[in-house]
């Protein structure tokens, strides 16, 4: 198979055309690769973030919790120590 002087005048640029196309097509499943990587990662971080969040507010809860609870303790231990609270109308 020859060719003539002219055929190679116009084969040579595509063949580079060619190569290039080819190399995009090989890189294209990387670059698919890396993108969904990087969705999933984005998605990782925001959920941790809410758990991060989650915790947050429902220690605040517990801690509110413990508060009026030390609240009222305090407040029965101000009473008179004989004295009590209630008042007993039977008998």
């Amino acid at each position: 198979m020859s060719l003539k002087l002219i055929e190679l005048q116009v084969a040579i640029p595509r063949t580079l055309d060619a190569s290039k196309a080819s190399i995009d097509v090989m890189n294209r499943g990387l670059l698919q690769q890396q993108q969904t990587s990087e969705e999933i990662r984005k998605k990782d971080k925001i959920e941790a973030e809410r758990v991060n969040q989650k915790e947050a507010t429902e220690s605040s809860l517990f801690h509110t919790n413990d508060q009026h609870q030390q609240e009222k303790t305090s407040s029965k231990s101000s009473s008179h120590p004989y004295k009590g609270s209630k008042i007993d109308y039977s008998g």
